[in-house]
């Protein structure tokens, strides 16, 4: 045996076998229906030894001095075809695509990809070439806004003001980019909060159209904290008719279905806020009654309001003409007459009766243009009125017809008392009062008044003729007292 070892004829033989035997192998494995371990299209038979296949996805690097320079338009990935015998192609396991900029000067430019792939394969890069734009390195620091949206919050809570820490933060990159940042936010990732937030978030830069850009921030998470309270209270709400009614309609009663509504916001606003007042109810167009659904404004300060709108019944009445109201007049007075009683009426009965004339001689008008007036004013300060602005209210007027009929706004006394109240914005209540028999309401039952303290004017100092005369007086004064004792008795 070690004679045929040594042998080198032998040796040859051996290395023969084992080399056909290699060959068979490979033969037999291109042959066969492995898979492959890329993403490809064969357009190879069973009997060819060519085949075409596609890499997907092959990262992209490129080779720039990243301490000085910033290179966008750069793809992350890109796709690579191979062409040739499936042996090659199967021997490419690492494949690489990078851009060589080391040489290129800030601006752009039109660069080629390039692979580590070896000779022996046709190799195909989609893209080809790109577009780069290569910019300077900029640095700036940016303050930190802390991004949290209404609805992530749980409902009938608020948020409180969120603090983050550190407040600003570093952005680097291109020139363009750093001009483009509009502002620079910590995302909070939260669903329904009713509690304090507090979580490690992250850093986004946005530009003006909240585009998130591709720049490098340090840090890139922030701690953030953010107060979640339930604020809320419960607010009266006042309305007010607007437009204008059809001709003869007069609008006679406002009646909302809710009288109160719950508003959300932080502690000074709802400190602020003491009703919600002037809500406006369209009264065009309306006849009769009707119910229409009135949205519930938003006070200033205010983030929630509950409910956003509510049902208002709108009563009115259309007034009749006096030729209309004297032919009705002699109808009753042509049936009283041509009426003749039957029988004697008890006395009950004839009380009945003076009491349903008494309704029907009854009628109900609204009057508009009643003047609203302060009373109990002190001289040591100012007063205006608020709520009306124009200073004016309306009043429905129910009593017997004739006098209802010939009311006017000047016959009717409206007035709020701000007696004892010192400076200061107050709600007081409405006082009016007319003709005897006629009862009186008004449209609205509060007005809102603000109290001004003056200013004290200082007293001048007497000029010097003016202290003479006034020596000379006291002189004369005392003399006529030494002359006549009695007097000063």
């Amino acid at each position: 045996m070690d004679k045929l070892m040594n042998n080198h004829w032998f040796m040859k033989i051996i290395a023969l076998l084992l080399a056909f035997m290699l060959y068979l192998s490979v033969t037999l494995e291109e042959t066969g229906s492995s898979s492959s371990p890329f993403n490809s299209s064969s357009r190879s038979g069973s009997t060819s030894n060519e085949e075409t296949q596609t890499i997907q996805d092959v990262p992209v690097t490129a080779y720039f001095d990243d301490d000085k320079y910033i290179v966008s338009g750069l793809p992350e990935t890109v796709d690579i075809t191979l062409k040739g015998s499936k042996s090659n192609i199967k021997l490419q396991r690492d494949v690489k695509v990078y851009a060589n900029l080391e040489n290129l000067k800030p601006g752009n430019h039109q660069v080629k990809l390039h692979h580590n792939i070896d000779d022996g394969l046709s190799v195909e890069i989609d893209p080809k070439t790109v577009q780069v734009t290569i910019e300077g390195k900029v640095s700036k620091k940016f303050p930190l806004e802390v991004s949290l949206a209404s609805d992530q919050i749980k409902s009938g809570y608020v948020a409180g003001t969120p603090s983050v820490s550190p407040k600003s933060v570093v952005v680097t990159g291109g020139k363009s980019q750093i001009e483009s940042i509009s502002s620079v936010k910590a995302l909070v990732e939260e669903d329904d909060a009713d509690s304090t937030i507090k979580q490690q978030a992250k850093v986004v830069a946005f530009d003006r159209n909240l585009n998130k850009l591709n720049v490098d921030i340090n840090p890139e998470f922030v701690q953030v904290n953010i107060p979640i309270k339930r604020e809320s209270k419960s607010v009266p709400l006042k309305f007010e008719a607007s437009g204008t009614p059809s001709e003869g309609v007069e609008v006679t009663s406002i009646e909302p279905q809710t009288k109160e509504a719950v508003i959300y916001g932080d502690e000074d606003a709802l400190k602020s806020v003491s009703e919600i007042s002037e809500i406006p109810v369209d009264v065009s167009d309306i006849r009769g009654t009707e119910t229409i659904e009135v949205n519930v404004p938003l006070p200033e300060g205010i983030k929630r309001v509950s409910p956003e709108s509510v049902k208002v019944k709108v009563n009115t009445s259309e007034g009749s003409t006096k030729e209309e109201e004297v032919k009705e007049d002699e109808k009753e007075t042509a049936e009283k007459e041509t009426t003749k009683p039957e029988e004697t009426t008890t006395e009950e009965e004839e009380k009945e009766q003076e009491k349903e004339d008494e309704e029907e001689t009854n009628s109900t008008r609204t009057i508009s243009g009643v003047s609203l007036s302060i009373g109990g004013q002190s001289d040591s300060f100012l007063y205006q009125m608020l709520t009306p602005s124009n200073g004016t209210i309306s009043i429905s007027a129910t009593g017997p017809k004739d006098t209802i009929q010939s009311l006017s706004a000047g016959d009717i006394s409206a007035s709020v008392s701000a007696s004892g109240y010192e400076a200061g914005t107050y709600t007081l209540p409405i006082s009016v009062s007319g003709p005897s028999g006629v009862q009186i309401t008004p449209n609205t039952s509060t007005a809102k008044v603000e109290i001004t303290a003056k200013e004290q004017e200082e007293e001048e100092e007497p000029t010097p003729e003016e202290e003479e005369q006034q020596g000379e007086q006291t002189t004369n004064y005392e003399q006529q007292q030494e002359q006549n004792p009695a007097n000063s008795e």
